[in-house]
């Protein structure tokens, strides 16, 4: 996992290291473990994931990615676009 995922996200050179190919696919493994999360707790309502990006260009590539992953295993995906770090005290009301 370290050789992808840092304290903030994904880490590597966009297009080399990350695909767009790699973000689907963790889409997927995150809807899916998500889904299965709440069912195993009685709820069947889809999973909602949250996706903030940063202000690079490739931050399009892969948000995109990432809900084609979620949506397709059945996850439902609120994206916030560019978040600004100051906003976390707002998501948390």
């Amino acid at each position: 996992m370290g050789k992808y995922f840092g304290t903030d996200g994904f880490r590597g050179e966009a297009g080399i290291d990350l695909t767009a190919d790699h973000a689907y696919k963790v889409g997927r493994f995150l809807g899916w473990c998500y889904n299965a999360l709440r069912e195993r707790n009685g709820n069947n309502e889809p999973a909602r994931i949250v996706i903030g990006k940063d202000t690079r260009r490739s931050s399009y590539m892969f948000e995109y990615s990432l809900v084609a992953g979620l949506t397709a295993s059945g996850a439902d995906a609120c994206l916030l676009h560019i978040y600004i770090l100051g906003s976390d005290p707002i998501k948390r009301r």
